[in-house]
């Protein structure tokens, strides 16, 4: 993979996880009613902080495994090679 498939596979990666973040605060937001829970907060429950950290960690591993297997698919998949015939004439 070249430099710039790096770069641009890192910028893709960051993008992803902002935008999986975003949904899934939303999505937390709307099904409970409350924010997402504050990890380093004595008050918060720990059932409930545990059930964030399970349903971000899925969500977040599953979207760098989509990545992952896009990356490999787009960027690192191997062209054909060019077969070229020389000297093959057709004469008679």
């Amino acid at each position: 993979m070249s430099l710039g498939n790096k770069i641009a596979f890192a910028i893709v990666g960051a993008v992803t996880a902002a935008v999986a973040d975003k949904v899934l605060s939303g999505t937390w937001t709307r099904l409970t009613g409350n924010k997402p829970p504050s990890l380093s907060d004595p008050e918060e429950p720990v059932a409930r902080t545990l059930a964030w950290i399970g349903l971000s960690g899925l969500v977040m591993a599953g979207t760098q495994i989509f990545l992952n297997r896009l990356g490999e698919n787009r960027w690192q998949a191997k062209p054909k090679p060019l077969v070229v015939e020389i000297g093959k004439n057709k004469r008679k």
